[in-house]
This record gives structure tokens, C-alpha cells and sequence, in this order.
């Protein structure tokens, strides 16, 4: 019986060393540069959607029935949107009066991307449409396109912000200057 118990226990140990999995991951950096950077975010937007990729097979420009395939990926992030502050120009226009020139407005990044796992609706010939690339419907999300756009659309209030922000530095320092401000673009 002594023998049974300490064969199972051995015959247990080499189960176990056949059945034993090992894994190994590495992460290598090194930090080629550092640039100091004057970017002035304005305006952080909270965006959510759903981005949608629709895709069938088609035979001679003729799609083909049922093989239809929708991939949907939910995402939420905040858009910084601003100005690069080194090209900010403050003149004195006369005394007591000054003139900001603000240049363009640009994205400035993106934080706290959320992406969820992609969802997929497939027909009965789905397996004959070529698969999504969720990379690609990602860097769709965060393109500079879509951040011109939000941009286009925020631009009266980057411009409120901008008056606002450069206003109350230079009224700190004498609250009876004159500010005027030049937009670019």
C-alpha cells in the first residue's frame, strides 16, 4: 500500500512536469531624444462612438448575395486640441495696449483611448469577404482628418479660450492693458 501511495505521488510529479507551460516576455527602450515642447491645449473633447466596416465579396462588380460581413468597434477617448505656444506672438501696439497673434490650432493627442473588443455580424457567405483590419478602423478613429474636424467644429470656442488664457496672463500682470488678437488661418 506504501508503495502504491508513493508510486502515485511520483507518477503525479512526472504528470506534471510533462504538462508544464513557460512564458517569456521582454521589453526593450531607449529614449533616443527629448524635446521640450510649448504645446497650450485649449479644449479637451470627450468623444464616444461606434466606428462600423462593412465588407462583401463581389464577383465582376456584381455583389454577392449573403456574404456580407459588419465589424463594430465601440471606443471613447478625450481629444486635446490647442495651439503650439512657441509661434504665439505678444506686440506692443502703443502704451498700455498689445496685440497677440495666435497661429493655427492643432491636435494635440488623444488620452485615455478605450477600445473594445470588436463585434462582429457575419451572413452565410461571410467567410467569402476579406476580414476587417481593426488597426486600420482605429487609425481611422485617431487620423489628422478627424482631428481637423474637431477642430472645424470647435474653433469659437478655442478662439474664446485662447482670448481668455492670454488675456488673463497679460491682465495679471496690469489690469488696465489693452489686448487685441490676430487668429491665424
Amino acid at each position: 500500500m506504501g508503495a502504491a501511495f508513493v508510486f502515485g505521488g511520483l507518477n503525479a510529479l512526472a504528470l506534471k512536469s510533462l504538462f508544464t507551460s513557460s512564458s517569456n516576455e521582454r521589453d526593450s527602450q531607449v529614449v533616443q531624444s527629448v524635446t521640450s515642447i510649448q504645446e497650450v491645449a485649449l479644449l479637451s473633447l470627450h468623444i464616444e462612438g461606434l466606428a462600423r466596416d462593412e465588407r462583401n465579396r463581389e464577383i465582376l462588380g456584381v455583389a454577392i448575395p449573403a456574404s456580407e460581413k459588419t465589424t463594430l468597434i465601440q471606443y471613447k477617448f478625450d481629444a486635446k486640441l490647442g495651439i503650439d505656444g512657441s509661434q504665439v506672438k505678444i506686440e506692443p501696439t502703443g502704451p498700455g495696449s498689445f496685440r497677440v497673434t495666435i497661429p493655427e490650432f492643432i491636435g494635440i493627442g488623444f488620452d485615455d483611448p478605450v477600445f473594445e473588443d470588436a463585434l462582429e455580424s457575419n451572413n452565410a457567405l461571410s467567410w467569402l469577404a476579406p476580414p476587417a483590419v481593426q488597426t486600420r478602423m482605429i487609425n481611422n478613429i485617431l487620423s489628422d482628418e478627424n482631428k481637423q474636424k474637431y477642430i472645424s467644429e470647435n474653433e469659437a470656442e478655442l478662439k474664446d479660450q485662447a482670448k481668455s488664457f492670454y488675456s488673463g496672463i497679460i491682465t495679471s500682470i496690469d489690469p488696465e492693458i489693452t489686448v487685441a488678437f490676430d487668429f491665424a488661418g
